[in-house]
């Protein structure tokens, strides 16, 4: 198969097969919605990493629906970007998915658990379009489709997580407007919503306050919808409250696809701009030093899982400062684009391996407070040894893609002679170090208490063998993805665009 026939096929194919799975799984019977949801997710996954190796062999794939080209056709285009982030989701989603299929309660409360599959299947499908898009508008749905996705997959955690779910809908609408009002902007400039067209028309304009409002508005919306400081408050609660198969997919993908818009905008629509670019880089500070130390603080065990998803999309952020720096220079952004894109994929799978594994704490002790965790690291070893390799990559430490992912961008801060950058992570890598000690001490030392919390312990089942060994299989694919992590930043530079090539 040549591989424009395949593209025609499989680019697409990412975001209809799990739509409509997530069709199909609604009117069948409740009995099989478990069977064929995994079904179709290991499908999609499979249907993700062929677009990845066609993407490596063949280079950027864009396809037009329909056979019309833009502006009056849909683009659909998987360039490296694209498959970097379609990988992750298909290594996230397929285990996520093994997980709720072998383990229902972890989807959520009785009576609601049911919505799990077509919610999530609908989730997949409007990350996979935040990811291939070649328009503005189908951006701006696509992205709107996952926030709406994520808010009913967190509200499965039963009443004690409505309150949260509500205030994630609340900013998942406010981002979205705001970057409604950065797309109208730049439709009443330039006539289009293809990217690709819209950037080759604004790069000509000399309207200054256009071309500043464009990547501010995007920019404040993305930034809401991944929660960076100090649009963060949201987060913790969404995440924590969540059903224990919800969590991975919110912080190791969700808040990804916000990430992919606001590099679209920025790097071939609008940007980059210096102020813009300081207030991002500031956010970012915040969000990777004021989160950590929340972190240090929280006394659940998730919260703190949550806070340092907060911490760790700080390092994704500082992107922004860091290519604006670049282009002000006249050096092309590649090694800070890698390095973002690698730290992006580093979190997505260790974040995931962690939520996964503190979700099985959580259930097997009643609670997930961390001091109930004393002593019950020899209960769950697999489990407990999949959380310390997970902190040692979100720490940024040898020998894992989070250190890799840490080693680029400080090699791109450098580059830059962006020396405040260095210093903020290297203070972040301290800070979480910190607080992701936290839990694993409390696993390997000390004595197990009796009382309340030991009670509904000893009454609990064992999970699932499979359960426990999906964590650590996600958390050693951090440890053996370091090896190509040189390879994965020269992904993310495949088809790149004008605003960060040499």
């Amino acid at each position: 198969m040549t591989a424009p026939s395949a593209a025609a096929a499989l680019v697409p194919g990412v975001v209809l097969l799990p739509l409509a799975a997530a069709v199909l799984v609604v009117v069948v019977p409740t009995a099989a919605r478990r069977v064929i949801g995994l079904i179709a997710a290991l499908l999609t996954a499979a249907t993700g990493i062929a677009v990845v190796a066609l993407v490596v062999a063949h280079g950027p794939l864009a396809v037009s629906l329909g056979g019309h080209r833009p502006p009056l056709g849909i683009s659909l285009r998987a360039d490296g970007i694209s498959a970097a982030f379609l990988l992750l989701s298909a290594v996230v989603g397929a285990v996520v998915s093994v997980h709720a299929a072998a383990h229902p309660p972890s989807t959520g409360v009785t009576g609601s658990r049911d919505w799990f599959w077509p919610t999530w299947l609908l989730a997949w499908s409007g990350l996979a379009a935040v990811f291939v898009s070649g328009d503005l508008f189908n951006l701006y749905v696509a992205l709107e489709i996952v926030g709406l996705a994520a808010v009913l997959l967190v509200a499965l955690g039963g009443p004690d997580a409505w309150r949260a779910a509500f205030r994630y809908l609340i900013v998942a609408v406010a981002g979205s407007l705001l970057f409604l009002l950065a797309l109208t902007l730049v439709y009443s400039a330039t006539g289009t919503l293809d990217l690709a067209l819209a950037g080759e028309r604004l790069a000509g304009s000399d309207d200054g306050p256009l071309l500043t409002a464009v990547p501010a508005l995007t920019m404040a919306g993305m930034a809401l919808k991944s929660a960076v400081f100090p649009l963060h408050g949201w987060l913790p609660g969404a995440h924590g409250q969540a059903p224990a198969a919800v969590s991975p997919i919110l912080s190791g993908l969700v808040v990804k696809a916000s990430f992919v818009v606001a590099i679209r905008v920025w790097t071939e629509v609008a940007g980059p701009v210096t102020g813009v670019a300081v207030v991002i880089g500031v956010a970012a500070a915040g969000s990777i030093l004021w989160a950590g130390l929340a972190a240090l603080r929280a006394t659940g065990f998730k919260r703190l899982v949550a806070y340092s998803t907060v911490s760790q999309v700080g390092y994704l952020f500082l992107f922004f400062p860091l290519a604006a720096a670049a282009d002000r220079q006249g050096i092309p952004a590649t090694v800070a684009l890698g390095a973002a894109v690698t730290l992006a994929v580093a979190h997505g799978l260790a974040k995931s391996a962690l939520f996964l594994a503190a979700g099985i704490f959580k259930e097997q002790l009643g609670n997930d407070r961390i001091d109930s965790l004393t002593g019950r690291g020899a209960e769950l070893p697999v489990v407990t040894m999949a959380i310390g390799i997970c902190a040692v990559s979100l720490a940024g430490l040898p020998v894992t893609l989070g250190f890799a992912g840490k080693w680029q961008l400080l090699s791109a801060a450098v580059e830059v002679r962006a020396w405040w950058i260095v210093a903020v992570v290297a203070a972040g890598t301290l800070v979480a170090a910190g607080y992701l000690l936290r839990p694993l001490q409390a696993l390997l030392t000390g004595a197990a208490e009796d009382g309340i919390d030991s009670a509904p312990h000893r009454a609990r089942p064992a999970p699932p063998r499979v359960v426990t060994v999906l964590p650590l299989l996600l958390a050693l694919v951090t440890v053996g993805a370091t090896f190509a992590s040189v390879p994965l930043a020269e992904l993310a530079t495949v088809g790149l665009t004008p605003g960060v090539q040499p």
